[in-house]
């Protein structure tokens, strides 16, 4: 029998039921903001509390309501909101099977189709749905069979807020997180998105996209042609983005036709082109295109630079495509000059790696031309010279025709005219205009880094060995250890590398797993694989003898980029060359208040250019790393020493600190008008808005000269789950012995030594973990086991700079008569001791620590005599699904799922 309490509970939610059935819709808005004031955060048992456990009953009026009324957009967004009270109560799925059943799913799809309806009001509607998706992988199918992915993906392409836009990204990205056959699905209403007209829509499907084609695996021969055209979008971020793309396709079965397209944007097709006014002489027209197509032409050359960078085998291919004339072509486009820089940078880097293009180029352009071009491939004096050839109709530059043709030759006047060109850029605010000021610069940063540089042991070994060949390969070691890796750690590592493996014939003749061995704990473990092969190849092809130019390190050695040539070159080489690497990066951008994304290529040409202006041609080395020691002791990243840095007087960011600080100190002493300033004006660029180095956000007071650089915001890692065993056994001499595999010679931790593993797909019962692991290692051993053996250890978690990585860790004990198969190539047994020595990442020493830890707690467990709990992982016992789930008929020709056949589930296998 209910208590007095109960009942008056009762009473009190059927009066309200009741005022709800007879009230018209603006008494039901007053009910709702009501609820929501008294309800919203509120969990499962909360609301049933206070709807004396009918709170079902206010749900289904609502869903009702919703249902009956959304399509004149009657108080929806309250009814979107009360809704989201009963979704998004923890800890019970009732409210979301029952608003399953009410047609809920169908309904809040038909909300976003309507014109009618308000922005925020989709993005309600569309959080709704996330909600209802991450709440399980059978929900996430309930929404892709009611033909929800092609209402959302025309939502997203529609939408003109970007709160809308980003909601139903978030709800697409979490779809595909979801049963394999709806990723496809996902992956192909993406693709057919990509034409839509909204920049932010379009970056967010294209980074959908590369997140959906990692898990797809195969590529739609329609993603192409939209691809290629989204590079002649005006905004930076979505080119990014198709780039990166494209990137990623390069290794997919559309890479032919992917290449092919890139180099016909560079030579747009006829009907493209129109032709306007006369030049001074009649045989030449202007040619101009439309901006996007410019656009275009510009990206796709920065595309085929990247990808020519990315491999050899990828440079082949572009040359075989008649790469070389098109880029050619695009040089002459008068009209847009980032279509000149980008086609210029494409054409260096083949220039440089390929002697045969080089003298091709070289014929093409004349030896004044292929001079500058060489000296400074993308600036604007190389540029003007471009413009000044076709403007005056010297086809000397370039061929512009089907086929390249012999060099008119070019009479002394005109060549007089060109070398005379002045060399100026249009503003002179991002660099140096005064040669003086150049010279002043040189001599403070060196007199400083004499007097308090560091000693490395690098830099002692740059100084003072006398053979070239080994000073040459021990300041490749050093540069090689410090990518993306801190001085202090890599001093030890450098000092026992160059101990063992004092030449690069020594290095050579090492193996891999020694390498690997010595490498362990530094990260990033490519970089000595990359050693390896550069020693190997140095004393294979080379004779044993380092490469002696900043061009040949780049074109010998793998593993050696642009920063990195040019450190060798001018430490241990002596050539005149600069050194961009992050810390000089944050010094030549504060010093000429360049604030534009330091990632952009203008902003990284521009650094280039200021690098090679401002190196001492005397002591190019010891500038480069005055450089570097400047960046990482006086300019950081935070905190930065301005008060001890030597360029104070050159540095454009700290003049506008200054300046600002004595007007407002000048301002509370009330004496701003009475003395002339001690510091003159700060000049600013001339050319605001248009300066593709400015930065695109105001100047903050409070972050001063850490306003530049401007990075972009950081990708988050990928999340990842690796199922990895312990395998032990009893060895010869008494110890325990530890099984271990070889990663593949490619990928990540390439070449090491790892616990046998497997990685984690989706969210698998502790059981069916045990299974895979017994099958897997089953397989490795050559034995038949029992998954019973298996034991559950815990999780270790270990981050990578772009993966967030979890062991989910088992172990497993053999007894010393069950037999397995002898040592294979790929796989070894290990005593503790040697564990400890062995080529293994450090995520292997996390798993080891933690068997051991928890070894320790049940032995100590054991001695106290107390029983020990078992750590586990969440055992998955949700029921499976046994069938597909069929639709049934729905009046409006939509299908509503049925929820019980959709429910209906099995006993989980044994």
């Amino acid at each position: 029998m209910s208590t007095h309490g109960e009942q008056a509970s009762i009473g009190k939610v059927l009066s309200f039921l009741q005022e709800w059935d007879h009230g018209n819709k603006t008494a039901r808005s007053r009910m709702l903001e009501a609820f929501l004031t008294q309800n919203s955060g509120k969990t499962f048992v909360e609301l049933e509390r206070e709807f004396a456990q009918v709170a079902s009953l206010f749900l289904s009026r609502l869903t009702t309501w919703m249902r009956l009324t959304y399509m004149f957009g009657t108080y929806l967004g309250l009814q979107l909101k009360a809704i989201g009270v009963f979704l998004s109560a923890s800890s019970h799925d009732q409210y979301l099977r029952e608003f399953l059943e009410d047609g809920g799913v169908l309904t809040l799809l038909d909300v976003l189709g309507q014109t009618q309806t308000q922005e925020e009001d989709k993005a309600e509607a569309l959080r709704l749905l996330l909600t209802i998706s991450n709440a399980g992988r059978k929900y996430k199918e309930f929404i892709c069979e009611s033909y929800g992915v092609r209402a959302i993906a025309e939502c997203l392409a529609t939408s003109i807020t970007e709160e809308t836009q980003e909601a139903a990204w978030a709800l697409l990205e979490s779809l595909s997180r979801g049963n394999p056959k709806h990723q496809h699905q996902v992956y192909k209403g993406l693709i057919a998105l990509m034409p839509c007209t909204s920049a932010k829509a379009q970056q967010l499907v294209l980074q959908t996209l590369r997140m959906v084609q990692s898990k797809v695996k195969t590529v739609h021969p329609s993603i192409v042609e939209p691809l290629l055209n989204m590079l002649g979008s005006l905004r930076l971020e979505v080119q990014d983005e198709a780039i990166n793309l494209i990137l990623d396709l390069t290794e997919y079965e559309v890479r032919p036709v992917l290449l092919s397209g890139l180099v016909a944007l560079l030579k747009p097709a006829k009907e493209e082109v129109q032709q306007h006014h006369m030049l001074e002489e009649p045989e030449m027209t202007e040619i101009t295109l439309s901006l996007s197509v410019f656009v275009q032409q510009a990206a796709a050359a920065k595309a085929i630079r990247l990808l020519a960078e990315t491999s050899q085998e990828l440079s082949e291919e572009l040359l075989s495509l008649g790469v070389i004339h098109h880029l050619l072509y695009t040089l002459g486009n008068r009209d847009h000059t980032e279509a000149q820089v980008q086609a210029s940078l494409a054409l260096e880097h083949f220039v440089r790696s390929y002697p045969d293009i080089e003298e091709h180029v070289h014929r093409a352009m004349g030896s004044t031309l292929f001079a500058a071009f060489m000296s400074a491939a993308c600036s604007v004096f190389t540029m003007s010279r471009l413009r000044s050839a076709m403007q005056k109709g010297k086809r000397a530059s370039l061929e512009l025709t089907e086929t390249t043709k012999p060099v008119r030759k070019r009479s002394k006047a005109a060549v007089k005219e060109e070398e005379t060109t002045t060399t100026a850029s249009p503003s002179t605010y991002h660099t140096f205009h005064d040669p003086a000021d150049v010279v002043l610069l040189r001599s403070q940063l060196l007199n400083w880094y004499d007097k308090g540089k560091r000693e490395l042991p690098w830099r002692t070994a740059a100084m003072t060995e006398p053979d070239l060949n080994i000073r040459t390969y021990a300041v490749w070691v050093s540069e090689i250890m410090l990518q993306q890796t801190q001085v202090a750690t890599v001093i030890d590592y450098y000092n026992k590398w160059m101990k063992r493996w004092p030449t690069v014939q020594d290095l050579a003749a090492a193996t891999l797993e020694e390498v690997n061995q010595m490498w362990a704990g530094l990260g990033y473990y490519s970089r000595g694989k990359r050693l390896h092969e550069g020693a190997q190849k140095v004393v294979s092809e080379l004779k044993g003898q380092m490469p002696r130019t900043v061009e040949s390190l780049l074109k010998q050695l793998p593993g050696v980029g642009r920063y990195t040539a040019g450190a060798i070159g001018s430490i241990a080489l002596g050539q005149v060359t600069g050194a961009v690497d992050g810390n000089v990066i944050r010094v030549l951008c504060r010093v000429r208040a360049i604030g534009a994304d330091s990632t952009s290529p203008a902003v990284t040409d521009a650094l280039w250019g200021l690098a090679n202006m401002v190196v001492d041609p005397e002591r190019p080395g010891d500038f480069n790393q005055a450089m570097m020691e400047l960046g990482a002791r006086v300019c950081t990243p935070k905190g930065p020493l301005c008060s001890q840095c030597p360029i104070q007087s050159h540095c454009h960011s700290y003049r506008k600190v200054y300046a600002k600080q004595e007007k407002n100190s000048k301002r509370l002493l009330g004496k701003l008008d009475r003395l002339p300033s001690t510091l003159p004006d700060i000049e600013d660029c001339m050319n605001g808005g248009s300066c593709p180095l400015c930065p695109m956000e105001p100047w903050d007071d409070e972050l001063g000269v850490q306003n530049f650089p401007r990075k972009p915001v950081k990708k988050p890692p990928r999340v990842e789950r690796t199922l990895t065993c312990m395998v032990v056994r009893s060895g010869e001499e008494g110890g325990d012995e530890y099984l271990l595999t070889q990663r593949p010679n490619k990928g990540l931790l390439a070449g090491m030594w790892e616990f046998p593993s497997l990685l984690l797909e989706g969210e698998n019962s502790e059981m069916k973990q045990k299974g895979a692991l017994c099958a897997e290692i089953s397989r490795v051993l050559g034995v038949q086991l029992n998954k019973s053996l298996f034991q559950y250890v815990g999780e270790v978690v270990h981050i990578f700079s772009h993966i967030h990585q979890t062991y989910v860790v088992y172990s497993v004990c053999l007894k010393d008569s069950e037999e397995t198969q002898t040592q294979t190539e790929n796989t070894q047994w290990l005593t503790r001791s040697a564990l400890q020595e062995a080529a293994v990442p450090t995520g292997v020493k996390k798993i080891l620590k933690l068997y051991d830890s928890v070894e320790s707690q049940e032995e100590q467990t054991s001695k106290d005599g107390k029983r020990k709990k078992t750590a586990g992982v969440k055992n998955d016992k949700k029921p499976q699904t046994s069938k597909k789930a069929k639709l049934s008929a729905a009046n409006n020709g939509t299908r509503q799922l049925s929820l019980s056949s959709f429910f209906k589930t099995v006993k989980e296998e044994s």
